[in-house]
């Protein structure tokens, strides 16, 4: 199940802006300890609190989101709410500067300050607050209800369509029903017509198309979240639950402070966030 949502992530983990022949940066995020464990390959934070344990792993990037996935143990002896949306971050960035003559070589990693300052992009301050995590059940029930509307707009009957239709062969009836041969000037309208009614077809049939299209990317997304999301949930003893916890991306930071629910506490699990020269 990881390796297939990793697949998906590829691309967006790997695509970071570039400016004209300005060097361009892979993002990466790991735990800033190195003595981490492991889960599915991808290096874990831990934290426990009240007989409650967290395993916290990096998964990849999103266009707009950081995806990180979580997984619970209560060893403790009553129930405990998950909460998602009491997840958020602190994103955090030292300072640094290029000499202008400093070449960054391929494969060197640099400061978040340093990768923009390379590539001439904008350096926006700090959120002032913490970025809360991404609520999945509102959102799940948004996108459900655009791809319900897009499908249909995909499958509605276009009477507009079928009138230009009927007047084009209602044209072509007359012309060979006419006891004297079409004039130029009526050929010229029946072409018109015809090319009215095909025109307005394709730009239809895009149209359905498109819709149609969103539609399924829509659903693919609702599915995906309630498949793989880590949603609310009252954890009973000795039970374990794991999903996928999503913060909004912010490129500009070498480190994560990831602010994550264990039991009672709310305790600080510390990513550092990578730019590497491509």
């Amino acid at each position: 199940m990881l390796a297939r949502y990793a697949c998906r992530l590829l691309a967006p983990l790997l695509a970071v802006a570039t400016i004209g022949c300005a060097p361009s940066y892979v993002l990466g995020v790991q735990p800033a300890q190195p003595h981490t464990l492991f889960t599915s390959g991808q290096p874990a934070a831990e934290a426990a609190a009240d007989s409650v344990g967290l395993r916290l792993s990096f998964l990849g990037y999103e266009p707009e989101y950081l995806v990180f996935d979580a997984e619970y143990r209560n060893d403790s002896e009553r129930p405990i709410e998950i909460v998602p949306t009491a997840f958020a971050y602190a994103p955090v960035r030292e300072t640094g500067v290029v000499p202008p003559s400093q070449r960054i070589r391929p494969g060197q990693r640099v400061l978040a300050a340093v990768a923009a300052a390379t590539q001439q992009l904008p350096w926006p301050a700090l959120p002032p607050a913490p970025l809360p995590a991404l609520d999945p059940e509102p959102q799940i029930v948004q996108l459900q209800a655009g791809a319900d509307h897009e499908a249909q707009k995909a499958s509605r009957t276009d009477w507009v369509g079928i009138a230009l239709f009927a007047v084009a062969l209602g044209t072509d009836i007359a012309s060979t029903t006419r006891r004297r041969s079409e004039t130029y000037e009526q050929a010229q309208t029946r072409a018109v017509i015809h090319n009215a009614a095909w025109g307005y077809q394709a730009v239809s049939t895009a149209n359905r198309v498109r819709h149609a299209a969103t539609a399924e990317a829509l659903a693919q997304r609702a599915g995906q979240l309630s498949e793989y999301a880590l949603r609310r949930v009252v954890l009973q003893p000795g039970q374990q639950v794991r999903g996928y916890v999503y913060l909004p991306r912010f490129d500009h930071a070498d480190g994560l402070q990831v602010l994550a629910p264990v039991g009672r506490q709310q305790v600080m699990l510390s990513f550092v966030q990578s730019h590497q020269r491509r």
